[in-house]
């Protein structure tokens, strides 16, 4: 019993440990040139044991963008559940952390800078995004049904228009450099912005 829980520890931890990886070569050199040799040896172990855990490179891919999807989804339901109430206050605060995230994710970072040609690969890590759960229509479901619980009063059209807006709005942001190159500044000005559009929008 003892040994099979050691067993699954390790397990547990070689698998973060190769996730971990895997997002700093993707940041490094773009998912299309990420090789499960390069993981392995950044781990210390083989490759068979590597693939006795993810059976294959897509495998590996979609474990991380998962957990990366699942870490984006609690920090946003953290932020709604702790401004329960302000609607207000969530929405500027749910803003700021999405933008937040787009700076130092490494796999959104990634995803945003690479090459033109690694896009255009069959492995290219937008890819490998789009082909995995979207972490958008994910977060949309989720804002859409706490705002619902929230704002009784307000017609559900409306408040479908207001996340849309305030989802479109967030990404586009992300999507375009910083002017001046200073991204925090430049964020915080961007989330006011935004926040004020959706906040007139549903008359709050």
């Amino acid at each position: 019993m003892i040994g099979e829980s050691l067993r699954m520890s390790y397990r547990r931890h070689m698998r973060e440990e190769a996730l971990r990886a895997t997002q700093t070569l993707i940041t490094e050199k773009g998912w299309n040139k990420v090789r499960f040799s390069d993981v392995a040896a950044m781990i210390g172990v083989s490759r068979p044991t590597l693939y006795k855990e993810f059976a294959s490179k897509n495998e590996l891919g979609d474990a991380l963008v998962l957990r990366e999807t699942e870490r984006f989804l609690t920090g946003i339901q953290t932020i709604l559940d702790t401004n329960t109430d302000s609607v207000p206050r969530a929405i500027t605060e749910a803003v700021q952390y999405t933008l937040d995230e787009a700076v130092e994710s490494p796999l959104l970072r990634a995803a945003l800078t690479a090459p033109l040609d690694d896009l255009r690969g069959e492995s290219s890590v937008l890819r490998l995004v789009a082909t995995s759960t979207s972490m958008l229509e994910l977060a949309t479901q989720r804002l859409i049904s706490w705002f619902d619980e929230h704002l009784p009063n307000h017609d559900r059209a409306d408040i479908d228009h207001a996340v849309d807006v305030l989802i479109r709005l967030t990404v586009s942001h992300i999507v375009l450099p910083a002017a001046d190159g200073n991204v925090h500044r430049e964020n915080v000005e961007t989330c006011r912005q935004i926040s004020d559009v959706v906040l007139r929008f549903l008359r709050l």
